[in-house]
């Protein structure tokens, strides 16, 4: 087990991802996401600073007491040699990996987040939320969320062979994948995500970091921020936050 390296703050540089749901099965498409992925630690060994994981990392993820999840392993490996280099990983679950009872701690040193994240730059308050149930019309989707991570369905799970269960999370994974993430939903998604980021700026947050959604982009009001975290499916997003400021790319 990993103890780990406690900060006063987050130091800067920080490095925040998120949707990458990298997936058990190790085609060639997968292999090359990974790859981009790799070098992307690569970049962050060499800056030093702080990662920030928004979420849905892992496209299905269950603690199960003996078994990784199949096909994880150089990922998982990649993430230990992260931390071991010194730096501080954070990593808020997602509805896709939700379901870790201390892997990713024993594994690669994380500070896990059930909930969001809070944390002070230079006086300035970050809030990272995953971002799942944000929408009005969220209702069901709320209620199935209280339900599949209730004591009772966890216990339910792990009675499965995890070979049957990950397979299932296979079959559930692709049915959710276009959940409100297609191109026709976005103006209906940024349109109540900043209704969100509004009430958190009046709450006293300078900027607010959303994953889940897979849309890109920085939106400023004012001296406000509104930061749509993007995904590794089809962006590679990468936000950045360093002495100049914040910054949003796409890595290749």
């Amino acid at each position: 087990m990993f103890k780990q390296l406690t900060y006063n703050v987050i130091k800067l540089p920080i490095y925040f991802i998120s949707d990458n749901h990298f997936s058990m099965e190790n085609t060639q498409s997968e292999q090359i996401r990974r790859e981009k992925l790799f070098t992307l630690f690569e970049k962050i060994k060499q800056t030093k600073g702080t990662l920030i994981i928004g979420g849905d990392f892992f496209d299905f993820w269950f603690d199960y007491k003996n078994v990784v999840p199949k096909g994880y392993n150089s990922i998982l490996f990649k993430l230990e040699e992260l931390f071991k280099s010194g730096i501080k990983i954070h990593y808020i679950l997602g509805n896709h990996d939700f379901w870790d009872f201390g892997s990713f701690t024993n594994k690669f040193g994380a500070t896990v987040h059930k909930g969001d994240l809070e944390f002070d730059v230079n006086g300035k308050k970050i809030l990272v939320t995953h971002g799942d149930g944000l929408l009005k019309d969220d209702k069901a989707y709320r209620f199935m969320k209280l339900i599949i991570r209730s004591k009772v369905a966890i216990f339910l799970f792990k009675l499965f062979h995890p070979d049957w269960g990950c397979a299932l999370a296979k079959k559930i994974s692709k049915t959710s994948s276009n959940y409100h993430h297609h191109d026709e939903k976005s103006t209906q998604i940024r349109k109540e995500i900043s209704t969100f980021a509004e009430k958190k700026w009046t709450q006293g947050y300078d900027t607010v970091l959303v994953g889940h959604y897979h849309q890109t982009k920085i939106d400023t009001c004012d001296t406000k921020k509104l930061i749509f975290m993007g995904d590794w499916l089809k962006h590679f997003t990468v936000t950045l936050l360093d002495e100049n400021g914040w910054n949003q790319f796409k890595w290749n």
